[in-house]
């Protein structure tokens, strides 16, 4: 992950470096979301609910305007996800000292994921003024799992380090021009795509390992600089 990551801004230099600058952004936001997924992946016959937690992250990217409507970006971001829902947790699965053969049973309180994103967006404006710019937003979002943490028994975050899945992700935003070099940025999208990869540790009455998916509603705000 350390490679792709400088991969990836080894690229930003490069690509900067080569093309106009003033067609080029770096935007810096805060991501609030409401994070959607179900209260219980464990149990057959319990009544299943809809629930929403809030959670928000981080993310940096740089835009690159292809046109005076069109634009790509590329960035890096991250975010913990908990979502307050029951799963059982496999302990005969679970890495040392954590380990045991009897497999007592537990059952979560909640499971939180560290994860970093990696989004590829396009955007389109067409409302566009002096001073404001109203656009949609399209991103595609390969998601890397950090490390995950199972509100039970006192245990700490699991070290993943896999990708956990991707997201797509459809927007709704406007820019406003503070000055020449700064504008307000704010985007609401949704993921109308998420995927999730089976967690290893984690099984129901009905599975033996347990994606836990889930979508969200997030919110993208904060600058973005022209360079």
């Amino acid at each position: 992950m350390r490679h792709l990551i400088t991969a990836i801004f080894l690229f930003f230099s490069i690509f900067a470096f080569g093309q106009k600058k003033d067609r080029f952004s770096l935007a810096l936001q805060l991501q609030p979301e409401l994070t959607f997924h179900k209260n219980d992946y464990a149990f057959r016959w319990k009544e299943k609910k809809n629930l929403s937690t809030f959670n928000i992250g981080l993310n940096a990217s740089l835009e690159y305007k292809l046109t005076q409507r069109l634009s790509v970006d590329f960035g890096l971001g991250f975010i913990a996800r908990k979502l307050n829902t029951k799963v059982f947790v496999d302990q005969s699965l679970l890495p040392p000292p954590y380990y045991d053969s009897t497999k007592i049973l537990y059952t979560t309180k909640s499971v939180s994921f560290r994860t970093l994103q990696i989004p590829l967006g396009l955007t389109y404006s067409f409302v566009r003024t002096n001073t404001a710019n109203i656009f949609i937003r399209g991103a595609y979002i390969p998601n890397f799992l950090l490390n995950t943490k199972y509100e039970v028994n006192n245990y700490p975050g699991f070290k993943k380090n896999v990708w956990q899945g991707h997201s797509l992700n459809l927007g709704l935003g406007f820019d406003y021009s503070i000055n020449e070099k700064i504008k307000f940025t704010n985007c609401l999208s949704y993921s109308f795509v998420n995927t999730v990869a089976k967690d290893d540790y984690t099984f129901s009455q009905d599975e033996n390992k347990i994606a836990l998916t889930h979508t969200y509603l997030q919110l993208s705000a904060g600058v973005k600089i022209k360079l």
